[in-house]
């Protein structure tokens, strides 16, 4: 899988791990003193041609990996909400079910409290033809008031079943995701794990080299160009998730953060346009579903750029070929060139 990820990513080897732009360029790169033993075979060292091959793979594995954690985290969210409005249905059923009750057992118990209210009674205790018919109707019009009492007791009685069974499979369904998620997240370490012992593995100087490659530097004076446009973007919600994002560089990538002082890839394009007004989901994969989508040759400031075949990775351009990513773990947020190759899916435009 290693060499087609390659031959398949050759002018962008990789997206960094766990969701992040890591720009892997290999012909950049002096590969290692060439070796033909396995980088796994005991005692002996990775050529850093081998290291760049699995690091493929994990990078490509895992910038996946960590958008399905994004979307699972979401869904555990969106059933909470649903468990709760439906434990405050239920509530307010189960009152009102209480209320109706007490409403049949006062009635219940006019009716039959004394003779006045039989039909024996109101003959009785009538002084004329009429008193007695006023009677029988006050008497018909209770045992219709009861009848109603009954039935809309038992309407509110399983409306309030209903919504607990309901508010009860939305908890279950919350906490197996729950569950579900937490070991997403053990697999996620374990391969983070992998990823660091691999870097571990190269040489101070090959590590300088590669870590260049995967993200090379750009020049203040770039970068000094870009801001001083950012008051001239046409549309000011695009301007401040750019001016945002920018502020940001810096920051520790984490996954699954989502600020203020780290973040992941769809957690810092999220908040960026969170700040301009945007609500956006915390799932790259999500994210691609809003906004009009545009091509490569499209993009403007604040569009979102989207990698991966499924998408596992988003980050936010911000003009003169350049875009902020939250990249790989154990580094920052930072500016990179943006590239159109074949890990580019598409982009997305927003408006506030």
């Amino acid at each position: 899988m290693a060499n087609a990820v390659l031959r398949r990513f050759r002018p962008l080897l990789a997206i960094a791990a766990l969701g992040a732009t890591a720009l892997f360029t290999p012909a950049l790169l002096a590969p290692a003193s060439a070796s033909p033993n396995s980088p796994n075979s005991p005692g002996t060292k990775p050529t850093l041609t081998q290291v760049q091959q699995q690091l493929g793979d994990l990078a490509l594995q895992n910038s996946q990996l960590i958008d399905r954690y994004d979307q699972a985290q979401i869904a555990v969210q969106a059933n909470s909400v649903a468990a709760g409005q439906a434990e405050r249905a239920a509530a307010k059923a189960d009152q009102a079910f209480q209320s109706a009750r007490a409403e049949l057992g006062a009635a219940a118990a006019a009716e039959y409290e004394g003779g006045s209210f039989s039909a024996t009674g109101a003959l009785l205790s009538s002084r004329s033809g009429s008193s007695y018919l006023d009677q029988l109707t006050t008497l018909s019009m209770i045992s219709t008031h009861t009848a109603q009492i009954v039935s809309n007791v038992t309407v509110v009685q399983k409306q309030a079943d209903a919504a607990k069974k309901r508010a009860e499979s939305m908890l279950a369904a919350a906490t197996a995701t729950r569950n579900a998620l937490a070991q997403k997240k053990t697999t996620v370490q374990k391969q983070l794990d992998k990823y660091s012992a691999l870097l571990d593995s190269l040489t101070a100087a090959q590590r300088q080299s590669y870590q260049q490659s995967v993200n090379p530097t750009v020049s203040s004076k770039a970068l000094d160009n870009v801001k001083a446009k950012i008051p001239h973007i046409d549309s000011k919600a695009a301007a401040q998730a750019v001016r945002f994002a920018l502020a940001q560089v810096g920051k520790p990538y984490v996954f699954g953060a989502a600020g203020p002082d780290s973040y992941d890839c769809s957690g810092l394009t999220m908040r960026a346009w969170g700040s301009a007004g945007v609500s956006l989901p915390h799932s790259a994969a999500d994210q691609y579903n809003y906004g009009t989508h545009v091509s490569f040759s499209q993009l403007a400031p604040g569009d979102l750029m989207f990698f991966y075949q499924p998408i596992g990775h988003v980050t936010i351009y911000i003009g003169d070929g350049l875009m902020v990513s939250a990249p790989q773990t154990g580094e920052n947020v930072k500016v990179a060139s943006a590239i159109d190759s074949g890990n580019f899916d598409g982009g997305t435009r927003l408006t506030g």
